[in-house]
């Protein structure tokens, strides 16, 4: 991004990465929380935080927390339930849910799970990213468990990367020994629970799709961007549907549950074709927000940073992902047309991404929007303050995975670099949002949701060392 940074080569890449994993590792296994003044759960972040976990080995400590997060599923006779603090339509102001409004949201995650015997949605409706997250993530650890320990019992070689020495001072105390007898870190067990869960949670995902057209519909700040109001049909929201279809479908069919699992399939198939046909813009070269005509944050046409997030979901579990299921089990069979992308959306996701270095990276920084915002809430936002026009670690390691899985690994470097702060006495990725102006860290310190998602795209980015493309 600068004239004076060092070039590029992949051994300096594979250094770089390799230290910032070192670097991070303590950090990213100290909870399954956000990290800094953020205590309590939230889903969405806990769906990076636990893939990173399983990715470096914390096995157990995954399993339970899966079996923990699922426990406390919308249900009419749930703990108590607050919603509503985000949302311009309910004034910004808290309500308690009665059973009627529970039965509305049965099947969804709350947005935060405090530990305090309660829960809050921040909006007026459950955020889609939270609950389609945790059944993304959740299908995709439970589906490799299954795959690990098959490997193990026949003495295969493992695709898997081996794991640091880290799981045993996290799964060796009396608690998680205790966890462990009853089964919560049994991957077998943790589906008995979590799977009927997740089905349940994909049916009121698919009630969030009001017209019949494929897309998602959103609510003002019911996503993670809780002071942009956004509300319509937003390409990252569309992306975290995919992955919880697409995941959990290959959980089903390792099960041999293949009607379940074609069906999500489906879902999957028609939600990519209605962003293909909505959500792409010619005018704009990439895929775009729709906006409703109540719409009161802006300007309508602004390119976020997250729009990076579909990309992923259509490379997911296909030759394009380096963590995609190797062995010769029916799920790719079943699944043959996913495993390569179509032309036509490889040259839009290659224009997507063109698009955003051009119109989002600015002055060196890639941000989370490229204009000002018109209007935010419950809190006003200055320039270059929390999600206006600022740098955000977290979905910058989104947009790392983006550009990985279409092997532009060079400007993953120039991604890496800015995380990794070269230079600086402070790593960026440590904190929550930077100011682009000052270069200040803001926000949570250390914020673990940032420093998984960058673990997770260096993962998958060095996984290119021991795996050629297929």
């Amino acid at each position: 991004m600068s004239s004076n940074s060092t070039p590029y080569t992949w051994d300096a890449f594979i250094t770089k990465a390799n230290r910032f994993i070192q670097k991070t590792q303590e950090h990213a296994l100290q909870g399954v929380n956000p990290g800094g003044v953020y205590q309590a759960i939230w889903c969405r972040d806990a769906s990076y935080i636990l893939r990173d976990w399983f990715l470096f080995g914390n096995i157990d400590g995954v399993c339970q927390q899966i079996y923990q997060i699922w426990s406390h599923q919308i249900s009419h006779n749930q703990e108590k339930l607050v919603y509503g603090r985000g949302s311009p339509e309910m004034k910004f102001l808290s309500e308690v849910a009665n059973v009627n409004k529970k039965l509305e949201f049965d099947g969804a995650l709350p947005t935060t799970i405090y530990q305090a015997g309660f829960s809050e949605i921040y909006g007026q409706n459950p955020d889609i990213d939270s609950t389609a997250l945790m059944v993304s993530t959740s299908s995709w650890i439970l589906t490799r468990s299954l795959l690990k320990d098959e490997q193990e019992h026949s003495s295969e070689h493992s695709s898997f990367p081996p794991p640091p020495t880290i799981a045993s001072e996290h799964s060796s105390d009396y608690v998680s020994a205790l966890l462990s007898k009853i089964g919560i870190t049994n991957p077998s067990e943790v589906i008995k629970l979590v799977v009927p869960r997740m089905l349940r949670a994909i049916e009121y995902l698919n009630s969030r799709d009001i017209d019949n057209d494929g897309l998602l519909e959103q609510n003002h700040n019911e996503d993670w961007m809780d002071t942009i109001l956004r509300a319509g049909k937003i390409v990252y929201d569309q992306a975290c549907w995919i992955l919880a279809l697409t995941n959990l479908s290959t959980l089903l069919s390792k099960l041999g549950r293949d009607k379940e699992a074609e069906r999500l399939m489906q879902l999957a198939d028609k939600t990519i074709y209605a962003v293909d046909q909505k959500l792409w813009s010619e005018e704009d070269g990439c895929y775009i927000d729709i906006q409703e005509s109540h719409h009161i944050g802006g300007p309508y046409r602004t390119l976020t940073q997250d729009v990076s997030f579909y990309l992923v979901a259509i490379t997911e579990n296909t030759v394009n992902d380096n963590f995609r299921i190797h062995d010769q089990h029916k799920i790719e069979q079943q699944q043959e047309p996913k495993k390569t992308i179509h032309q036509n959306l490889y040259n839009r996701a290659i224009s997507t991404l063109d698009a955003i270095k051009s119109r989002v990276w600015k002055d060196k920084w890639p941000l989370v929007t490229e204009a000002e915002l018109k209007s935010t809430g419950p809190w006003l936002l200055k320039p270059y303050q929390y999600h206006n026009q600022t740098f955000w670690p977290w979905t910058t390691g989104i947009e790392m995975l983006a550009r990985s899985r279409f092997n532009r690994i060079e400007e993953c470097d120039i991604l890496l670099s800015k995380l990794i702060s070269e230079g600086h006495p402070h790593i960026h990725t440590f904190y929550e949002w930077i100011n682009p102006i000052t270069d200040q860290g803001n926000g949570a310190y250390p914020f673990r949701t940032g420093i998984s998602t960058v673990r997770i795209a260096i993962a998958d980015i060095l996984k290119r060392q021991n795996s050629s493309p297929s």
